[in-house]
């Protein structure tokens, strides 16, 4: 198995698709080795970011689960798509889903439609048939563990497929950030009422018998991170296509809504070049989204980040992305501590300009 090995390839924007198909093809099996632990048969979870019913970049890439499905299930794959949206869109109790469905928001934003039958809302499984309970040595910032969706066990091997973002709360979401969607919505809350902002999580879950009960902590990025050992036995690639970026606010694209009003947007960068890049190793390759997501916020006009950090000034984590170095970035020493992997050994870059391989070399060497 490849390790702490990134692979980058660049793809100049243009009109035709084919070109980003190609490279996601290119880049999932370089990244894979091939797909050299793939047997006929198995069962291969596709982990979206579908937070919402919003459209890419505010979710992820429907190229990333057509291109990917393809590959798989011409190998003879069983492949499956699942996740649960936020607690803004879906929420469930001990009594059932109050409101919302996330397959509606797989259709609305875009990645997929009707016919698919191979989609999964986590939620659509029940409270306790459809979750299982999860704990180990390496998730010490949750003392009475949490649930994840009972997929996991069906799955054979996992493909985490996130979106480059901020986020408001997280400061970012990226791979690590993305496993929230596995979790039940009771834990959920548990992280939640570690971070900013937990107002507004418990507004969301309005009509509910959810409780919220802040443990006192300070661990809601250490909490995230380790939502990934539920999975990490299974986890076979974390794969980004980014032609598109949120480089402000996030994780939807505004951070409310008034009617058809929508307030606080999210600064949307397009790339050039545009980029897919993976890697088997989770840390390596969150790594390597840091470093762009730096490179993009140096670049944004100055107005856009002084309007994001003013309304976000509670907020540290979003100072932490452009302030401290990589390898001290919670998400990363944390998942290096509890063993999810390390910083990358390799970025092996295609068609990227050579001065911006210098560029986010730099970052992810910073100290």
């Amino acid at each position: 198995m490849i390790g702490e090995e990134v692979f980058v390839e660049g793809i100049e924007p243009k009109n035709d698709n084919s070109s980003l198909r190609a490279a996601i093809k290119d880049v999932f099996l370089k990244s894979t080795n091939n797909l050299e632990w793939l047997s006929k048969g198995d069962v291969v979870l596709l982990k979206p970011a579908l937070n919402s019913d919003n459209p890419y970049p505010s979710t992820t890439h429907p190229f990333a689960i057509s291109v990917i499905s393809k590959i798989l299930s011409k190998e003879g794959a069983n492949v499956l798509v699942g996740d649960q949206s936020g607690l803004g869109q879906v929420v469930q109790d001990t009594m059932g889903v109050i409101r919302g469905h996330t397959r509606d928001n797989f259709i609305k934003s875009g990645m997929g439609n009707d016919e698919d039958n191979n989609f999964i809302s986590f939620e659509s499984k029940g409270w306790n048939k459809g979750f299982i309970h999860h704990q180990s040595d390496y998730t010490p910032s949750w003392p009475n563990g949490f649930y994840v969706t009972k997929c996991i066990e069906k799955a054979d091997h996992i493909i985490n497929l996130p979106r480059l973002s901020t986020h408001s709360q997280a400061g970012v979401t990226f791979g690590f950030k993305n496993m929230v969607g596995i979790l039940r919505d009771d834990s959920r809350m548990d992280f939640h009422a570690n971070g900013p902002f937990n107002n507004f999580i418990k507004r969301e879950a309005r009509g509910s018998t959810l409780k919220s009960f802040d443990d006192g902590s300070g661990t809601f990025i250490e909490k995230i991170v380790e939502i990934s050992d539920a999975i990490k036995e299974k986890l076979r690639v974390t794969l980004f296509v980014a032609t598109r970026v949120q480089a402000t606010f996030g994780p939807n694209q505004s951070e409310f809504k008034l009617g058809k009003l929508e307030i606080a947007k999210a600064n949307i960068v397009n790339l050039n070049p545009e980029m897919v890049f993976a890697s088997t190793d989770p840390v390596a390759v969150e790594s390597f989204a840091f470093a762009l997501m730096k490179d993009i916020r140096n670049n944004i006009p100055p107005l856009s980040k002084i309007f994001s950090n003013l309304i976000l000034s509670s907020n540290e984590n979003i100072r932490h992305i452009d302030e401290i170095p990589i390898m001290k970035q919670t998400f990363i020493q944390h998942a290096i501590d509890i063993g999810l992997g390390n910083m990358p050994d390799q970025i092996i870059y295609n068609n990227i300009p050579i001065t911006l391989q210098k560029r986010l070399d730099k970052y992810l060497e910073e100290t």
